[in-house]
C-alpha cells in the first residue's frame, strides 16, 4: 500500500499545493470587483449537487462490475445479511482473515449498533451490494442540509450557504470517503452536522437525538462529541447540556471499550486491546501510559506530528478551506480529538485523507471554516483596517463575498490535482500516482467492464452456497453469503479457492506484506496450485483459478 518513491510524492503535492494557492490568489481579486460566482450560488450549488451525486454513484455502481469492491465491504454485506437473517451482527470474513482471533461478532472490534438502523430497509429491498452504495452516498450528500442552514444563518445570506454546501461536494476527501468500499465510521459526518446546527438553534431534543445516533456510529466518534460538550458549555453557554454531552459521551467510551466490546470479545485475546494500541505502542501499552507520554514528551509528539507526509495529508483538510479553519479555534477545537487520535498513529492508512478514519473531524473543519470567513469578517478586518495594514475603503462584505467564493474554487481545485472525480488528473493520467498510499486507482479505465470481467463473474455461480470460500479479496464482495469467507492466502478450512493472477491488487489480508506480494504472488499461489493431492482445479479461464478440495462431498 505504500509507494517507496517519496521524492515524486512531494513533487506532486508541492505543485498541487502551489497552484492551488495560485489560482485562489488571481480569483480572490477577481471576486473582489464582480461576485458572479456569488451570484449564481443556487446554479453552482445545484450543478454540483448533480455532478456528486450522480458521478459519484455512477462510479461505484460500475465498480461492482470490475471487482474493485475489496474485504471490508464483504464484511459490511455479512454483516447486513446476518441480521437480516437473524444470525445477528457476525462476520466470518474479519474472524478468519484480519486477525481477529476467536469472535465472529463485529461488535467485538467496532460498536456500530446503528448498523441495526440502516438494516431495516433490507427486510424489504434485497439487493445488498446496491442498497449500500446508495444508503452511503444518500448519508454523504445530506451534508449539504446542515451546512447550508448554518452557513446561511451565520451570514444571513443564502447565497453563503449555497457556496458553502457546493464546496463539501468538491472536497477531496469526502469523495475518497465515499468511493471507499463501505465504512460505518462516514456515517458520523451529515450526523456531527446536524447534531451542532441543531444545538446552535437551541432545538435541544433534536440536538439529543443527532447526538445520540452520532455516538452510536463507532466508539472513537464520543470522543469527538466529548469536546463538542465543551464548546456547548464553554462557548455557547449551555452548560446543562454541555456538561451531559461530555459526560455521556466520555462514559460511553469508556463502557464501550472496557466493558461492551471485552464482552463480545469473549475468550479472544486478539482483539481485547482493540484501539489499535499496537499504532501507539510507541507511546505506551495503556490510554494512562499514553496520556502521561503525551503530557512528558510534547518534543517527542510535535516531532512526530511535522512528519512531512503527515503535514502533506494534513494540507488537504486545510488547503481546500483556504486555512480558514484556524480563525474559528473553538470549533476547530472540536476536531482535534479526531485529528490527533490518527496522526499520533504510526499507520499511514489512519492519516490519509484518502481513507475514512478522519471521518468525525471533517464536520468541524468546514464548521470552523465557516465561522472563520466570519470571525474574519467581524474582528480582523476592522482590525487590519486600524492598524492600516489593509485600506479603509476596502468593503467587508466584498471581502467576505470574495473569500467563500474562493472556498469554493479551492476546493474544486484541490479536486483537480488531489481528487478522485472525472475532474482530477489522476482519473486521465495513469502515471499520476498520489503516492505514498494508494488502495485503489482511480483512473477511468478502472471503471470500465471488460471481456475478464465477464469471464470472472462466471466463476462465481460454480461455489455452493453452502460451501466456506477462500478467495482474493476482490472477490469476496460477491461471495458474501456463502457459508462462510476467508481472505486468501487464508485457505486452512476452505472447501474452494479462487484467485485471479492477472488483478493487479493483491492479498490485503493481515500477515501478509502487501508491496512484497506484489513482487512475487506465485509464492502464494504455489500453496493451493502445486499441492494437487488436497486441492482439485475446476476451471480456469483468463488468469483466474478455481480450485475445489478433494475431501468435499
Amino acid at each position: 500500500m505504500i509507494e517507496q518513491n517519496t521524492s515524486s510524492f512531494f513533487l506532486i503535492y508541492a505543485t498541487g499545493i502551489l497552484s492551488t494557492l495560485a489560482i485562489v490568489a488571481a480569483f480572490f481579486f477577481v471576486f473582489l470587483k464582480n461576485a458572479f460566482l456569488l451570484n449564481r450560488a443556487r446554479f453552482v450549488f445545484i450543478c454540483s449537487l448533480i455532478f456528486y451525486f450522480a458521478g459519484i454513484l455512477t462510479f461505484q455502481l460500475l465498480k461492482l462490475h470490475t471487482f474493485k469492491y475489496y474485504g471490508d465491504f464483504a464484511i459490511w454485506l455479512e454483516l447486513f445479511s446476518n441480521i437480516v437473517d437473524g444470525r445477528g451482527i457476525i462476520s466470518t470474513l474479519h474472524q478468519t482473515s484480519f486477525g481477529f482471533g476467536d469472535t465472529r461478532n463485529y461488535l467485538a472490534l467496532h460498536f456500530v449498533p446503528l448498523i441495526y438502523i440502516l438494516a431495516l430497509p433490507l427486510y424489504i429491498f434485497k439487493n445488498y451490494p446496491v442498497y449500500i452504495i446508495v444508503l452511503q452516498t444518500l448519508i454523504l450528500t445530506s451534508s449539504v442540509i446542515p451546512l447550508y442552514l448554518f452557513s446561511r444563518d451565520a451570514f444571513n445570506n443564502k447565497k453563503i450557504g449555497y457556496l458553502f454546501a457546493a464546496s463539501i461536494l468538491f472536497f477531496p476527501a469526502i469523495q475518497y470517503i465515499n468511493l471507499y468500499d463501505f465504512e460505518f465510521l462516514r456515517i458520523s459526518i451529515p450526523l456531527l452536522l446536524f447534531s451542532f446546527y441543531f444545538i446552535h438553534k437551541r432545538k435541544t431534543i433534536v440536538y439529543f437525538v443527532f447526538f445520540i445516533l452520532s455516538v452510536l456510529v463507532r466508539e472513537e466518534v464520543a470522543l469527538t462529541t466529548f469536546l463538542l460538550g465543551f464548546y456547548i458549555f464553554f462557548v455557547l453557554k449551555e452548560k446543562k447540556i454541555g456538561l451531559i454531552t461530555s459526560a455521556v459521551s466520555i462514559s460511553y467510551f469508556f463502557f464501550v471499550t472496557k466493558v461492551a466490546m471485552p464482552y463480545f470479545a469473549g475468550a479472544s485475546t486478539a482483539i481485547n486491546h482493540h484501539l489499535a494500541f499496537g499504532n501507539f505502542s510507541y507511546m505506551g501499552n495503556s490510554p494512562s501510559q499514553i496520556v502521561i507520554y503525551i503530557v512528558s514528551h510534547p518534543l517527542a509528539i510535535i516531532s512526530n506530528l511535522l512528519n512531512k507526509i503527515k503535514i502533506a495529508n494534513f494540507l488537504m483538510y486545510v488547503l481546500p478551506l483556504c486555512f480558514t479553519s484556524f480563525f474559528s479555534p473553538a470549533i476547530f477545537f472540536i476536531a482535534t480529538a479526531n485529528l490527533l487520535l490518527n496522526f499520533l498513529s504510526v499507520s499511514i492508512s489512519h492519516y490519509s485523507y484518502i481513507l475514512y478514519y478522519l471521518s468525525p473531524s471533517i464536520p468541524f473543519l468546514f464548521l470552523s471554516a465557516i465561522q472563520g470567513v466570519k470571525n474574519i469578517r467581524d474582528r480582523w478586518l476592522p482590525f487590519l483596517k486600524d492598524k492600516h495594514v489593509l485600506p479603509g475603503k476596502l468593503d467587508n462584505d466584498k471581502f467576505t463575498y470574495a473569500l467563500v467564493s474562493c472556498i469554493f474554487v479551492a476546493c474544486v481545485s484541490s479536486n483537480i490535482f488531489f481528487g478522485p472525480s472525472f475532474l482530477s488528473i489522476q482519473f486521465w493520467n495513469h502515471g499520476y500516482k498520489l503516492a505514498p498510499y494508494k488502495t485503489h486507482n482511480f483512473h477511468y479505465s478502472q471503471y470500465i467492464p471488460t471481456e475478464h470481467h465477464t469471464k470472472a463473474f462466471s466463476f462465481l455461480h460454480l461455489i455452493p452456497n453452502n460451501a466456506i470460500v477462500s478467495a482474493e479479496h476482490f472477490f469476496l464482495p460477491y461471495l458474501y453469503g456463502k457459508k462462510a469467507l476467508m481472505n486468501f492466502p487464508i485457505y486452512e478450512g476452505a472447501d474452494y479457492v479462487l484467485i485471479d493472477k492477472t488483478h493487479p491488487i493483491k492479498f490485503g489480508t493481515i500477515g501478509v506484506d502487501p508491496i512484497e506480494a506484489r513482487k512475487n504472488p506465485q509464492q502464494f499461489y504455489d500453496l493451493v496450485e502445486k499441492d494437487t493431492k488436497n486441492w482439485e482445479l475446476i476451471k480456469e479461464d483468463d488468469g483466474v483459478f478455481l480450485f475445489k478440495k478433494r475431501q468435499w462431498n
